[in-house]
């Protein structure tokens, strides 16, 4: 093997060309976390996956249920930018939810330092001893790896200064809150309508302020009791199969059958929009806060084709009409237009929602402001909307201009 090959297999010039990814992208932004993912080895914890592959920016699948992947070792690109969102300092005592292969709670003990403590948990047992094995032989043993329901936290080891769940959780655990110091901060992967971001959020004494968002994708936690969120198909009559999904917190949110039988009732009607929304949709611009603004309005969900043919082949966002008499769709296949159905009433509410996204400049995620508030609040502040969600919490979003 020629030196140039040797160079490629080196698991620390690996390790630094990965992070240099990172920094040049922006995932990392603080010199102490820049540090952390440099003398961290990723492949000590994911040995399966060989050299080259830890040092890849992909998440390492660790347990499979049938085809889908049940843990995983998240993409050293979300794992950094959720670093950066914790705002670590040393001494600090931190909770991990989601073990997965331990390199997240070594960087985590890395950051925290010798005065510092790092709880992890998980509810798999078996990975749970893989993780504090990987833990011990890269010199990790202080951190605490135990197995438990993390939906509950781990009140062992609480109060904390920072949590961290490393699984789409969907919602605010009311345990996570009761365990994490006031003025501490909590960093989870969290369901908005179909979006998922990953928002740091700071006790207050009326709830949770939210810090910061980014577009995220995680393998769901497993919670104490079912969580609803999801996409569910939308049937067709006539026994034909579901041409597309919605996202929604619980099934009968909307009316899944009355909504099928409008949009199977006839072909759209291809209506200009009087703009673009080209490089707007989510798989386009993960950044992009379009679907978010339409949010305001609580008939507005995303969408995601299912099968072949038909007019819902991409990716959109839709508008339905109280009592679904009507609906607007957009999506990247039509980036100009609105496939319409039924009557003109969710048409003139989507270019209402459009115009007011417009004049707010098309704000990015990066520019929304989410409050968790412990009591629903007598009125909602101008500017601000209620997003729907099954939780202890009432969230209001807003964007900040």
């Amino acid at each position: 093997m020629g030196p140039e090959a040797s160079r490629c297999t080196n698991p620390e010039s690996l390790r630094n060309a990965l992070v240099d990814t990172l920094v040049h992208t922006g995932a990392i932004g603080s010199p102490g976390n820049e540090r952390a993912f440099r003398v961290v080895p990723r492949h000590l914890f994911v040995p399966e996956a060989g050299i080259t592959a830890a040092y890849a920016d992909r998440p390492v699948v660790l347990r499979w249920e049938g085809e889908r992947p049940a843990s995983s070792s998240s993409q050293p690109t979300m794992m950094a930018i959720m670093i950066e969102q914790l705002g670590l300092e040393p001494g600090m005592r931190v909770l991990e939810v989601g073990t997965g292969s331990g390199y997240n709670a070594a960087i985590l003990s890395e950051l925290t330092g010798a005065v510092g403590h790092v709880v992890s948990v998980d509810i798999d047992s078996s990975l749970v001893k893989e993780a504090g094995r990987n833990l011990k032989s890269a010199g990790f043993e202080t951190v605490e790896v135990a197995c438990s329901d993390g939906s509950l936290g781990y009140s062992q080891g609480a109060p904390y200064d920072r949590i961290i769940v490393t699984a789409d959780a969907r919602d605010v655990s009311p345990h996570w809150v009761e365990q994490l110091t006031d003025g501490g901060v909590l960093v989870a992967p969290l369901w908005f309508r179909g979006s998922s971001l990953s928002v740091a959020l700071e006790k207050r004494a009326t709830g949770l302020l939210g810090l910061s968002a980014s577009p995220c994708t995680f393998i769901p936690l497993r919670w104490e009791r079912e969580r609803t969120e999801g996409f569910y198909l939308v049937p067709r009559h006539g026994g034909q199969p579901p041409f597309m999904s919605i996202g929604l917190d619980w099934p009968d949110q909307i009316d899944l059958a009355k909504l099928g039988a409008l949009l199977g009732s006839e072909n759209p009607e291809l209506r200009d929009i009087g703009r673009s929304l080209d490089g707007q949709f989510y798989r386009q611009n993960f950044n992009s806060g379009l679907y978010l603004s339409l949010t305001t309005h609580r008939g507005a969900f995303g969408l995601m084709p299912v099968g072949e043919g038909g007019p819902f082949q991409s990716p959109g966002y839709g508008v339905f009409a109280t009592g679904l008499g009507s609906a607007a769709i957009v999506n990247d296949r039509f980036p100009g237009k609105a496939m319409v159905f039924g009557d003109d009433l969710a048409y003139q509410e989507l270019m209402e929602l459009l115009d007011q996204w417009d004049a707010l400049g098309h704000p990015t995620v990066n520019r929304l402001k989410i409050h968790a508030l412990s009591q629903a609040p007598e009125c909602i502040p101008e500017g601000s909307w209620v997003i729907p969600k099954q939780s202890d919490y009432t969230w209001t979003l807003s964007w900040d201009i």
